[in-house]
């Protein structure tokens, strides 16, 4: 009974936990039975667990086709920032004179969704040389190793991918 009432939307459920399966695989080293029932019975609870978060009441889960595209094509872009990034501070590191200025930056971003919001945060995070320290609604506090780097979290085109995938949801 407590399952039932917990979960809204069945379909967006399935949906996410399928999702998440998906990933599960692109990171496993096997596909054992063994890996596999334990990949479905993670990504049941992980979703079980956050569905109060995720699916909201009058609100389905839904992912258009072209979503996913655009998904992709931003998970293809952060990984090859992410590689960017790692070689910019390997130079800065490996420089003799490790030429840093850490600070911390406030960055307003346009995301209105929160799970693209989150994405953002932790896109950032995952990049070398930035890490975001706090997201409160619309703000995110970033830390960054350089100016540079600070600026560029300012600007990151990445965050424009998102604002494309929160504005063709209604397709």
């Amino acid at each position: 009974m407590y399952f039932q009432k917990r979960i809204d939307d069945p379909k967006g459920f399935m949906l996410f936990t399928i999702i998440l399966l998906i990933f599960w695989f692109l990171m496993s080293p096997s596909l054992s039975l063994r890996n596999i029932a334990v990949g479905l019975v993670c990504c049941l609870a992980v979703t079980y667990f956050w569905s109060p978060d995720l699916f909201k009441p009058g609100q389905p889960f839904r992912i258009a086709p072209r979503q996913v595209a655009q998904l992709a094509v931003y998970l293809l872009l952060l990984a090859y920032n992410v590689v960017v990034a790692n070689v910019h501070v390997a130079l800065i590191v490996l420089s003799p004179k490790l030429p840093i200025s850490p600070g911390f930056i406030l960055v307003k971003t346009k995301l209105q969704n929160e799970l693209t919001r989150t994405l953002y945060a932790n896109s950032i995070t995952l990049t070398p040389g930035t890490i975001t320290i706090n997201l409160n609604s619309d703000r995110l506090l970033v830390h960054a190793l350089t100016k540079g780097t600070a600026q560029g979290v300012c600007d990151w085109h990445l965050e424009n991918r998102l604002r494309e995938m929160e504005v063709s949801k209604g397709d």
